[in-house]
């Protein structure tokens, strides 16, 4: 596990794209407490560099995810096979700790109409994960508007799939490119929506997002043109940045105030 602070961020403590379904998962409902203590068993990136100060990040090994889970959270999720309830107990676990060392509450992250986790009304907050890690970075509202972050395997884009998520000019750009490189374009996209979504509250292409690599710095800048759900176009620009440790991508999209 690593839990990272950034600087400038001054703590009360001090300190959309898969899903399964199907199956049946064990009714658990314990509370889990402020950053319980556990036997760790694997170790994660620390992913707090990809974010600007006053973001809290959380990343966590596949061998130490919580099963922990409110009874408002288990009511929600419903009927589903263990691997979707393993990432859900593990992104809302890590969720919960985070969202107490900003508002003091450990409360339940529940689920919107979309699926998508419905954060306080003072926090910005991103969660994703792979089969061996879940991310999560959370931050005060005021301090940062919306944030994204993605995790995916470091391979290839599935070719299938090339034409359907990069823009002709990202397709022109990357011929030359390490098969990774188009991947990390997909991240970055899936970051990029998650960031949006509170803002635009409808789906957004892949098309709709262009980005712009900077390969040396490990950092990027997307443009996105999309109708909002009010069917008002939408201009938006964003930045973040990237890594590569693991055998994972690691992406993040921010939306300053």
């Amino acid at each position: 596990m690593t839990i990272a602070l950034n600087q400038g961020f001054n703590s009360p403590f001090n300190s959309v794209f898969r899903g399964d379904s199907g199956g049946s998962a064990a009714n658990t409902t314990g509370e889990e407490e402020f950053l319980p203590a556990r036997q760790l068993n694997g170790s994660a990136p620390d992913i707090s560099g990809l974010f600007p100060p006053g973001v809290l990040t959380l990343c966590e090994h596949q061998a130490n995810w919580s099963t922990d889970i409110t009874p408002q959270e288990r009511k929600q999720l419903g009927d589903v096979c263990e691997k979707r309830f393993a990432e859900f107990c593990a992104g809302r676990s890590q969720a919960r700790r985070l969202i107490a060392m900003i508002n003091g509450t450990a409360q339940p992250l529940l689920i919107g109409d979309y699926r998508q986790p419905m954060w306080p009304s003072d926090v910005s907050g991103s969660i994703s994960h792979s089969d061996q890690f879940c991310a999560v970075a959370v931050a005060p509202k005021e301090q940062i508007a919306d944030l994204g972050i993605d995790v995916e395997s470091f391979e290839a884009l599935d070719p299938d799939v090339v034409d359907l998520v990069l823009t002709d000019n990202e397709i022109s750009q990357t011929e030359n490119s390490e098969d990774w490189v188009r991947k990390l374009i997909f991240s970055i996209k899936e970051s990029n929506y998650k960031c949006c979504y509170r803002q635009v509250r409808a789906f957004i292409d892949f098309k709709q997002c262009e980005v712009s690599l900077d390969l040396a710095q490990q950092s990027y800048r997307s443009e996105i043109h999309c109708v909002d759900a009010d069917k008002r176009d939408v201009h938006i620009q964003l930045t973040g940045k990237w890594l590569v440790e693991a055998d994972h991508i690691f992406s993040s999209a921010v939306l300053s105030v």
